[in-house]
């Protein structure tokens, strides 16, 4: 259960539902629950820890949502926004040219 409190700590002990999925997978989505100031980057490293995938030299994995590339800075709650208890990203593998 979150404790909640007044004006900014409210919004930051306000817990999201993240789910994410990488298609080329045999496991199952990766599932959690993060505040909303939790960072995309944060989010990233555990399902790349889940998925037992790692950035390359040649390719880095990135996380989308609504089909657009989230940046690693951005936090959950501003994909959230205030309404939503949930947010879904995608795992994307991205090649980088050299």
């Amino acid at each position: 259960m979150t404790v909640q409190t007044e004006g900014e700590d409210a919004r930051a002990t306000h817990l999201i539902a993240v789910q994410v999925s990488f298609p080329v997978s045999r496991k199952g989505p990766y599932r959690s629950e993060v505040t909303l100031d939790t960072t995309v980057g944060t989010v990233r490293q555990a399902v790349m820890t889940f998925f037992e995938v790692a950035d390359g030299g040649q390719y880095t994995y990135v996380l989308t949502h609504g089909g657009q590339e989230e940046s690693d800075a951005t936090t959950i709650g501003q994909i959230a926004g205030d309404k939503k208890r949930s947010v879904e990203f995608r795992l994307v593998k991205k090649i980088t040219q050299g």
